[in-house]
């Protein structure tokens, strides 16, 4: 009987470290992808501040900035600083899904950001 207790405590421990390793891979490359994103938003930001600068320099205020940015927030339905990506087609009627640029029914390019 102790041989089969031992076996399957063998089995447990030898699941359980094949467990952590996947674990300790999905950990490093959740790591890496958020360096990755981090990097963009700073990219990201360096863009949007320069743009910004370019603007205030040929005379756009910050008003009208800010008015614009509420009204793109605004085009899905919700001010919630965030736009969500189309999901019916304006040529067919069909769902889109989030990830694709032309409907899969018709072939039309998908406006996901609205401009």
């Amino acid at each position: 009987m102790t041989f089969l207790t031992d076996m399957f405590q063998d089995l447990r421990i030898g699941k359980n470290s094949i467990h952590g390793d996947q674990t300790q891979v999905r950990s490093f490359q959740n790591e890496s992808h958020l360096n990755a994103l981090s990097e963009k938003i700073d990219q990201l930001y360096i863009m949007n501040l320069a743009a910004l600068e370019l603007l205030n320099e040929l005379g756009v205020s910050r008003a009208k900035i800010q008015a614009k940015i509420e009204e793109i927030d605004l085009r899905d339905g919700k001010a919630d600083g965030k736009i969500a990506p189309q999901t019916e087609c304006q040529d067919c009627g069909h769902r889109v899904s989030k990830r694709r640029t032309h409907c899969f029914y018709c072939g039309a390019k998908v406006n996901q950001l609205g401009f």
